[in-house]
């Protein structure tokens, strides 16, 4: 009989649920100047985006180890699971996932190491992870869960604006020449996730206030097939204007639907910055 654990990275901000969603997560480094902090152990949101609004040095972040991830998953051996679930930061941004995937050969016979690449980031990332738990609570099987949460990942799309290019760029997140221009032309960039999980510009817009606008009647346009959704607002530093977006949200969508804001974590605001706002959603039934 399987006995299912459900994992996931730092990247998914389940540290920031407000509630124990008892689900382990494997934890980057922050790296400052001189400082290697643990997320969500050694430094948590409200700190880590106070530093970057005083400090012009960029952080930069390392992924877990091979030890850690051995540490993690040896536990779930002597807890007696069979199956484990890795919800696993978009492929495209972080290593990860493979490295989880790397370690299939080395507990085969004692653990059956399955890995997600949810094509995401932030509380969109930890939804499918939070959905997964829930599941294997109610005794769904492995192959129950995985077609749960890739019908989800089908079925989902995310929009984000950024006020400073300048973390993108500098991690590689994004090309160089999108951060250049956008500096150039003092513009606004709606940037998206698209369904390969990779952040690329969408389209160019002179104003924030407009490039707002825009994600938002992005989404209004996308969801109008579905029957059901799960609506998050992202942010970093910027919970009033989110707050406000969600709001409006919830009076322009009429079908069922649950909006939630988020603030992102460090390990993915390390490479985004500060101002972040955007919307992602999931199509829960169309």
């Amino acid at each position: 009989m399987e006995k299912i654990a459900i994992i996931s990275d730092v990247n998914a901000g389940l540290d920031y649920l407000g509630r124990d969603p008892e689900i382990p997560v494997l934890r980057s480094i922050i790296n400052f100047e001189h400082e290697h902090l643990v997320d969500g152990i050694d430094i948590r949101a409200e700190e880590f985006y106070r530093r970057l609004q005083q400090d012009s040095f960029i952080p930069s972040t390392s992924a877990p180890t091979v030890g850690e991830a051995m540490e993690l998953l040896e536990k779930l051996v002597s807890e007696g699971y069979t199956d484990v679930i890795m919800y696993s930061i978009s492929y495209q941004l972080s290593s990860i996932g493979q490295m989880v995937e790397t370690l299939r050969d080395e507990f085969e016979g004692k653990l059956k190491i399955h890995v997600v690449d949810t094509k995401t980031a932030t509380y969109l990332q930890g939804f499918l992870a939070v959905t997964a738990k829930e599941m294997a609570a109610s005794h769904a099987s492995v192959d129950e869960i995985l077609k749960r949460s890739y019908e989800l990942i089908d079925n989902s799309h995310a929009y984000f604006v950024v006020d400073d290019l300048s973390y993108l760029v500098k991690n590689g997140r994004i090309s160089g020449a999108a951060g250049f221009l956008g500096g150039l032309m003092r513009i606004k960039p709606v940037l998206e996730m698209n369904k390969e999980g990779k952040i690329i510009s969408f389209e160019k817009v002179r104003t924030h206030h407009a490039a707002i606008e825009r994600i938002k009647n992005l989404i209004l346009d996308e969801i109008k097939d579905a029957k059901e959704l799960k609506v998050f607002v992202f942010h970093t530093v910027r919970e009033e204007d989110a707050k406000a977006l969600a709001k409006e949200l919830e009076e322009k969508i009429t079908i069922k639907k649950t909006i939630e804001v988020h603030m992102i974590t460090p390990a993915v605001g390390a490479h985004i910055g500060c101002g972040i706002l955007g919307i992602g959603y999931y199509k829960l039934q169309k």
